[in-house]
């Protein structure tokens, strides 16, 4: 039985509360409307880091 390969990671959620949780999810939302992916990936790598100190 071979298994589907899943190439993109859900999308991280920003902390309720977290004012830096807050700042890259808004900035990542900026970026997604203006069609600007790499910093929407990069926020997305902040955010998966930052979560660890939560």
């Amino acid at each position: 039985m071979e298994l589907p390969v899943r190439l993109e990671r859900p999308r991280p959620r920003p902390v309720p509360g977290c004012a830096e949780c807050t700042r890259l999810g808004q900035l990542r939302k900026a970026a997604g409307l203006e069609g600007d992916g790499t910093t929407v990936a990069d926020c997305n790598v902040l955010l998966r880091m930052h979560r660890t100190g939560h």
